[in-house]
């Protein structure tokens, strides 16, 4: 690892687990480091393991190079932090700890991902599927490691494969992707980045420093993505792969579906590869095949034949609180979707199944439940709890979905068994909340673990 040109001095500003993992790492590195979080507790911690904590109104931002902010601190909008103000006005390079990649120099293959939804999952599926025996395949930036602890552990041929988010994105500088993956983008983070526009430009900050030996994937199989696509070669230099789980592509490469699998043709290399259902060990839903196609483009990239490919099946499963299936009890299975925060991630979900009672609420994001009508079809019962579940109760009533609500989880989830028992066919319930979960909850995992236990505590039963 080369280190920058100079010795740089950095601004750490936001100590959780990656801002604390590169504010060490550049401790070590001897680098000029200042450090501040607006959290006490995560100051005492800091300075538990030696590093200056200091008050940003004793810093000259004009000797600093860069500010490395938490992904969520937003440095755009008009309402921002005094740090940001400082910074701003001092010209400092304002940075999240992914540009560290390439302030350091590393030349390990880096394979970005991002989009609206499945960026996790896809991520998830290319570290399987790309396990090498001389090499480690390092799941990092939104997902798996913070960076800097990814810089201090790896060697020069390992592979990164790089979750970004839309706030990460927005803060690329030099950064570059070797492979960039956008599998869609619907409305979201809204109130992060102002509008529309400028989270669509945030996300296509993946592509920006490619060059002509690089290359892009993008699905494009929502409207948004196909409209970038169109115009790609305009703006960008890398190679553009365009992939579907909907339509054929004469160009790109795509997926059909049998009645006993799926075959993904590949009009890059005339190829067409059948996939039997039984050896696919994820969920079988639409948004998961996207997540698979794209996997097989990056190893179709990477020179892995047909034989390797499906040899790695077995390894790509899916995670966590993403349409897990969580167990069965009597005519009901049980579905885990909390980490669907936003209505685009819960339509997919309520598209992919029949016979559905759909719980859903929390703190809403902007637009609410707006735009979900034509998926309400195989909704047959929803049952609404927290912040917005009241609202949420009253607009699916009006669309003609019967509803019930109630503040807690607990209590719907009870009404949903309940009432799926008296059926007289296979009910899947659907824990998809279209929502945030901070009206009640820490995080959509711990969230998504108390639907879990709820579920345990009914199955436990069946035997």
């Amino acid at each position: 690892m080369n280190g920058p040109k100079k010795n740089k001095s950095f601004f750490i500003f936001g100590l959780g687990v990656s801002g604390l993992s590169a504010a060490l790492f550049l401790k070590k590195q001897s680098q000029s480091i200042f450090c501040w979080d607006d959290d006490l507790k995560k100051r005492i911690k800091a300075t538990q393991r030696k590093l200056n904590i200091d008050n940003y109104n004793t810093v000259n931002f004009k000797k600093v190079d860069y500010i490395i902010t938490s992904p969520i601190i937003n440095h755009r909008n008009n309402n921002i932090s005094p740090i940001i103000e400082k910074a701003k006005k001092s010209k400092v390079k304002i940075i999240s700890d992914l540009e560290l990649i390439e302030i350091f120099n590393l030349k390990n293959l880096k394979i970005g991902v991002t989009g609206t939804n499945g960026k996790s999952t896809t991520t998830k599926f290319i570290q399987s599927s790309l396990f090498l025996k001389k090499k480690k395949v390092i799941a990092c930036g939104n997902i798996g490691l913070p960076i800097g602890d990814v810089i201090k552990k790896s060697c020069s041929n390992d592979i990164f494969v790089i979750e970004a988010s839309s706030f990460q994105l927005d803060k690329i500088l030099s950064l570059k992707f070797d492979i960039s993956i956008l599998l869609n983008i619907s409305k979201d983070h809204l109130d992060w980045h102002g509008n529309f526009r400028n989270y669509i430009n945030s996300k296509l900050n993946i592509f920006k420093n490619q060059n002509k030996s690089c290359f892009s994937i993008i699905c494009i199989d929502d409207s948004n993505c196909r409209k970038i696509a169109q115009t790609f070669r305009k703006h960008f230099s890398s190679k553009l792969i365009k992939i579907s789980t909907k339509q054929k592509i004469r160009d790109g490469v795509y997926l059909e579906y049998q009645k006993e699998g799926v075959i993904i043709v590949n009009q890059l290399s005339n190829e067409k590869i059948f996939f039997d259902y039984n050896k696919l060990m994820f969920t079988k839903v639409k948004h998961n095949f996207e997540n698979f196609l794209a996997t097989y483009v990056v190893n179709f990239l990477l020179k892995k034949n047909e034989k390797q490919f499906k040899h790695s099946l077995k390894k790509i499963i899916g995670l966590e609180h993403r349409l897990e299936f969580v167990g069965k009890f009597k005519n009901i299975f049980f579905y885990n979707d909390s980490k669907a925060t936003n209505i685009e991630s819960s339509r997919n979900a309520i598209n992919s199944f029949k016979n559905i009672y759909w719980i859903l609420g929390g703190r809403k994001k902007l637009g609410g439940l707006k735009g979900i009508d034509k998926s309400l079809e195989n909704v047959e019962h929803a049952f609404s709890f927290g912040e917005s579940g009241n609202e949420f109760n009253e607009f699916l009533k009006k669309k003609g979905i019967k509803c019930i609500y109630s503040n807690k989880l607990e209590s719907v989830f009870l009404s949903a068994v309940k009432k799926a028992l008296k059926e007289k066919k296979q009910i899947n319930i659907i824990f998809s909340p279209a929502c945030s979960s901070f009206d009640q909850y820490e995080n959509f995992e711990q969230r998504g673990n108390k639907f879990k236990t709820l579920v345990s505590e009914i199955t436990k039963n069946a035997g």
